[in-house]
């Protein structure tokens, strides 16, 4: 449990440096869809850490409980951040309108 609290915990790090290094003032559809996925996936990774905090120190959760608080919000978490991670992958061939790829000055 607290090795998922740990991985939670640098999940909800990485989203919160990857939400304040976004610029969506341009507003593009591709941009606002990993912004969203940024937000959803820090908060999912909230909850999850909350909750697992919180049955370290309670006693052995049910179920049911333990995949509605720990694994659907976690798991949610980890796909966000496994499709950021593709973005990554693809962000240095996406061109600037402003800049002028021509310019010899």
């Amino acid at each position: 449990m607290i090795g998922f609290i740990s991985f939670l915990a640098v999940l909800l790090v990485f989203f919160a440096i990857d939400i304040r290094s976004r610029d969506t003032d341009r507003g593009l559809w591709h941009e606002l869809l990993f912004e969203y996925t940024s937000r959803i996936g820090g908060i999912s990774a909230a909850v999850s850490l909350a909750a697992g905090w919180i049955f370290v120190f309670t006693e052995s959760p049910t179920g049911v409980i333990h995949l509605v608080l720990l694994a659907i919000p976690g798991s949610i978490s980890v796909v966000c951040a496994i499709v950021l991670g593709i973005e990554i992958l693809f962000v240095a061939d996406v061109p600037d309108p402003g800049e002028n790829r021509n310019d010899d000055s």
